[in-house]
């Protein structure tokens, strides 16, 4: 809510700016050497911007305009590597100098509902979905929030800068009859999610007339200019953007230049007394309204857009191009060896493709237990009218140390969006395992010290499987899921009966069903989303999940012979602690009841991955050197993972800016398991990760003694 003061600081709106301003001849300019006072002055005024920040990030209600935008990018330095990341750099493979120019209609209405009406474009491409969303994404900058783009970047305004944040007063200025304080901002400790720069801060009225930061965002560092309007019914609004992005990938070097520039109309202010209705929905809706662009070369059209003339290599790069057709941004054929050894995307209006390419090193990873393992991914997707979408989703895999394929087919169709409500049909092979007639041994043989699995003469079972689910969102945070599966589990070395005699061939080659319906409960109190068109997502809850599954298998139905209970219980949540740093647990157990039959010790939440996840898969949470025979070994278990991240953990003690432009974050692991048969295991972990690659070491321990140390490594880029 606004505070009450506020009524007064919009009626001083309307009076004349010399009434608080300092007259020109007033001009100070501290002394760079002067840093305790300039920290001293700079931490009181920040202190009144950030008190009034809440208020000013929702003054504005609704507003129109119009907005001018122009793009220039150009490639700078290349090599064969380029071809492996063109969905996440803007290149263009016709031109090393691109150009565009746009003007849109935008409407605004709050909280951060954009609609953009495109009424015009010029240059010698078409810029396509992905390319207009990097714009809108530096456009719709609320410079007020804590945060910007997704959370990735926090803000100097945030309420908590001072923990990391360092400000210092270096001018204080009279530019047009206004008194405005030049504030030099720096992180305490470098980080890729903070910023350096200026702020330019409006006396009296405590809000921002022009910030001017550089930082770095996913694979580019960018210098972001902003400022904002002097004039009545103007204030707190972008009059004027300058974004200049570099990007520096595999040794390619890209830049990029958006300018923009704002005519206002029809602006509404918030009433004083208005209250803001909490939500948790946190998207910034930004939508297009208009599916194709008019194509206008006219000169004269756009000097009367442009708020500075085109730069004489911009004029170069039109001259080339002015007889050219405009095309779209995109490529119909595609070289050879770029098909074999990168990602292919296709689309195709409302449907996309997108194959990992057969011989691309980024679909490799590396872990001590399962040595190199290879995937291949196809997505295939096809949406309809309200974002319902179905979804084909096959992926192989090889894992060379065991020598083992694993598959999976995916169906998925999306029928409500808004509820994440989903139906899917699941087609895979698991990992090999025994059965419960097993266990009794092996609880008598791990007394012993130098008990091994090898000793055992075990039938490992092959597993192949087929599930059908069904999910959906009741209330917010809470979804319910039901299901049915189907194990067929055979012998994975059948015996010769010639060899060991019909009978016992008849026992050792015996194969196992189990028809389980499953039941999913899944509940996040406080759970903050975004909508992606009607899409829902789920970001973050300042509460912990819980999820609990029941799984009933049922004998007697095509051919199953499994008659028991499976109940787990997880929970996890993240806690921050200040703006940079946080800790992960992730706790629960599960157990076998009513075991009435040989069943197979087939957890959900306790479970071998046998490839390498993402760094946004969050590599805590499993077990990363325990042996696959250990996860049938029992029918219960009790484990806990705490993960803790933090981009100042071990890097700090190395060059400053070695964590800011490699490293997004640090993270130590601890994981402690459970079980009848593994009193205690422990697994110790240190691991770094940015948005190309994700790499942890681990050792473990069985008690108190020395298990067994090893290495996970995965790469970040197109999973």
């Amino acid at each position: 809510m606004i505070k009450v003061w506020f009524i007064w600081v919009l009626i001083c709106l309307s009076v004349p700016c010399k009434s608080w301003a300092t007259s020109e001849d007033e001009k100070e300019f501290l002394s760079p050497s002067d840093k305790n006072k300039g920290s001293y002055l700079a931490d009181s005024i920040m202190r009144k911007v950030i008190a009034n920040a809440a208020g000013y990030e929702n003054l504005v209600s609704e507003y129109e305009a119009q907005v001018y935008i122009k793009g220039y990018s150009e490639v700078l330095k290349s090599n064969f590597l380029l071809r492996f990341a063109p969905s996440i750099l803007p290149v263009d493979r016709r031109h090393k100098q691109v150009i565009y120019e746009l003007v849109s209609d935008l409407k605004y209405t709050a909280p951060n509902h954009f609609v953009h009406k495109f009424e015009a474009v010029n240059g010698n491409i078409m810029p396509n979905k992905d390319r207009q969303n990097e714009i809108l994404n530096f456009l719709n900058i609320n410079v007020y929030a804590p945060t910007a783009y997704n959370d990735e970047i926090i803000l100097p305004l945030a309420k908590d800068a001072f923990k990391v944040y360092r400000f210092t007063l270096t001018a204080v200025q009279d530019t047009g009859g206004y008194k405005i304080y030049k504030i030099r901002f720096d992180p305490r400790q470098w980080s890729q999610k903070l910023m350096c720069g200026y702020l330019y801060v409006l006396d009296g009225l405590w809000s921002v007339d022009k910030i001017d930061a550089n930082g770095r965002l996913d694979f580019a560092e960018f210098n972001v200019v902003m400022d904002f309007g002097r004039t009545f019914n103007h204030y707190f609004l972008l009059q004027k953007l300058d974004v200049f992005l570099r990007y520096k990938v595999l040794g390619n070097t890209i830049v990029t230049n958006y300018t923009s520039s704002f005519d206002y109309k029809n602006v509404k202010w918030r009433q004083p007394d208005e209250k803001i209705k909490h939500t948790y929905d946190l998207s910034s809706y930004y939508s297009i309204a208009s599916d194709t662009i008019p194509i206008i070369r006219d000169t004269t059209y756009w000097n009367l857009k442009r708020i500075e003339p085109l730069s004489e290599v911009e004029k170069e790069t039109y001259a080339k191009v002015q007889k050219e057709e405009i095309k779209e941004d995109s490529v119909s054929y595609l070289k050879m060896t770029e098909k074999l050894v990168s990602a292919m995307n296709f689309n195709y209006k409302s449907t996309r493709m997108k194959y990992s390419g057969i011989l691309n090193p980024f679909k490799l990873g590396y872990s001590g237990a399962d040595g190199i393992t290879y995937k291949q991914q196809l997505r295939l997707s096809k949406t309809f009218e309200d974002d319902r979408t179905i979804r084909f989703r096959p992926e192989v895999g090889f894992v060379f140390k065991r020598k083992e394929i694993f598959y999976k087919i995916l169906t998925e169709w999306l029928y409500s969006p808004k509820r994440m409500g989903y139906l899917s049909l699941l087609l895979a092979n698991g990992n090999q395992g025994y059965s419960s007639e097993v266990t009794d041994q092996i609880k008598d043989m791990v007394r012993d010290s130098t008990f091994s699995f090898e000793s055992l003469n075990i039938t490992y079972y092959r597993d192949y499987y087929v599930e059908l689910r069904n999910e959906i969102e009741v209330l917010n945070g809470l979804s319910l899921g039901v299901g049915l599966s189907y194990h067929f589990r055979k012998p994975a070395h059948p015996m010769d009966p010639n060899q060991v005699g019909g009978e016992i061939s008849s026992l050792l080659n015996k194969n196992y069903g189990d028809f389980v319906p499953i039941l999913n409960i899944k509940y996040t109190p406080g759970q903050y989303y975004r909508m992606d068109g009607n899409r829902k997502e789920y970001v973050r809850s300042n509460f912990p999940t819980l999820e609990f599954e029941y799984a009933r298998g049922i004998p007697n139905i095509l051919g199953s012979k499994g008659n028991y209970e499976r109940l787990e219980l997880d929970i996890q949540q993240k806690i921050r602690f200040g703006m940079l740093r946080c800790l992960n647990y992730h706790v629960g157990g599960g157990f076998f009841t009513s075991q009435k039959s040989v069943y197979f010790a087939n957890f959900a939440f306790f479970a071998r991955r046998n490839f390498p996840d993402s760094w946004d898969d969050e590599i805590g949470g499993v077990f990363q050197l325990l042996g696959r025979d250990w996860y049938n070994a029992a029918a219960s278990y009790a484990q806990a993972h705490l993960m803790y991240e933090s981009p100042f953990v071990l890097l700090q003690l190395l060059k400053k800016d070695i964590a800011t432009k490699y490293v997004f974050s640090e993270r130590i692991y601890f994981s402690q398991l459970y079980s009848p048969v593994l009193p205690s295991y422990t697994e110790l972990g240190y691991g770094i990760g940015n948005h190309l690659f994700n790499i942890g070491a681990f050792i473990s321990f069985e008690k108190t003694k020395y298990h067994s140390v090893g290495v996970k490594f995965a790469f970040e880029l197109f999973q």
